[in-house]
């Protein structure tokens, strides 16, 4: 029973800490890309610094790269997921806010839970629904501005779907069973390949620096590879290994609320009141599930 109880608040620990990396990633990202700084540069250098330093951290830790052909080949293939979700997020923060992008991304949560049910992975007990409808009503809420301060770009909503989308395939691919025995970082540093060259060749082809000319832009770029290029995305697969990518993706909408104030803080985004009221079912719904799987892992481990 403790062993499961302390898995469970590792994997909480994790998932708040990729919440934070990801979700001050569209504010820091649009506060680049308004000094001047192209989306091809921004993950050009992002994958350019952040890739290197998973694998850093690979070979710092011994961690066993030995993981056959097959595994590999399958780990670089799930990176093309990782490309679109890359390209179409960060080009919906050219059209539409950044928290209200990384809301509508959010709708992977609904998407991988409903994946998981259909492949049998997941049941889906009443607990989950709820805190998965409880949610999803937060996060309307909060995209929700009656008073339409708010505009939202077509091309951008299309962008952020599609981002939403190819998030999802991602996070059940980093939990797929044959990836069971493999570190996290590992799995991390095969997928994060393709994103890379992928990113390359775009800033190479539109004729953009990889890294910006201006301190102040590497400032910008330096932060988002530390933070959404290396620690979140091994935090997020440590918790995936953890508690699974449906309760990690379903505590992770944490991530839109901090999003959504690091918009406020940097952006200068307005807060509404609907928002700070779906802000708060998000969070009943985090700490319903949070306390509810805590329940079930006690009850599984006394039978």
């Amino acid at each position: 029973m403790q062993r499961e109880r302390s898995k469970l608040t590792a994997g909480l620990l994790f998932v708040l800490l990729a919440s934070f990396g990801y979700g001050t990633m569209p504010a820091v990202t649009q506060y680049a890309l308004a000094s001047g700084v192209a989306i091809e540069t921004v993950l050009a250098s992002r994958y350019l610094f952040g890739l290197p330093l998973i694998w850093i951290y690979i070979f710092f830790r011994r961690k066993n790269v030995r993981v056959g052909r097959g595994n590999a080949l399958f780990m670089t293939a799930a990176g093309c997921t990782t490309v679109l979700c890359a390209i179409t997020m960060n080009e919906s923060y050219k059209y539409i806010p950044g928290f209200i992008a990384s809301l509508l991304v959010f709708l992977y949560v609904v998407i991988v839970v409903l994946i998981e049910i259909l492949i049998g992975k997941e049941k889906p007990h009443k607990s989950r629904l709820l805190c998965l409808a409880l949610a999803v009503i937060g996060l309307i809420a909060v995209v929700w501005v009656p008073d339409g301060d708010v505009s939202l770009n077509p091309i951008g909503i299309f962008f952020a779907f599609a981002a939403a989308l190819t998030y999802a395939l991602s996070a059940v691919i980093m939990g797929a069973k044959r990836l069971a025995d493999i570190s996290a970082e590992v799995v991390m540093g095969f997928m994060f390949l393709i994103p890379m060259a992928v990113s390359l060749i775009r800033a190479a082809a539109a004729g953009c620096p990889l890294v910006p000319p201006e301190s102040p832009q590497i400032i910008f770029v330096i932060f988002l590879s530390l933070s959404a290029g290396f620690v979140a995305p091994v935090a997020f697969c440590q918790a995936i290994k953890l508690i699974g990518a449906s309760t990690s993706s379903m505590i992770n909408t944490s991530e839109p609320v901090i999003a959504y104030f690091a918009g406020v803080v940097i952006m200068s985004d307005r807060i509404s009141g609907s928002s700070m009221l779906g802000g708060g079912l998000i969070i009943v719904a985090i700490l319903l599930l949070n306390i509810t799987e805590r329940k079930r892992a006690s009850s599984i481990d006394l039978k």
